[in-house]
């Protein structure tokens, strides 16, 4: 089990924790599958086709 020590640097005493997550969201419609049209009504995303999912990530074999 590990145990933190909050140190004050700089008046901040808040413990911050710094984590990475991998993203599997389409880069180009944030992962909502269509795209928002000016002129009204949407549009499916061309990059996941509509899907939200990120096309071009890598899969484990």
């Amino acid at each position: 089990m590990l145990y933190y020590q909050k140190i004050k640097k700089k008046g901040d005493d808040q413990m911050k924790t710094a984590s990475t997550t991998a993203s599997h969201t389409c880069p180009f419609c944030s992962g909502k599958g269509y795209f928002q049209l000016i002129l009204g009504g949407s549009e499916t995303c061309p990059s996941c086709q509509g899907t939200g999912k990120d096309s071009h990530s890598f899969s484990s074999r």
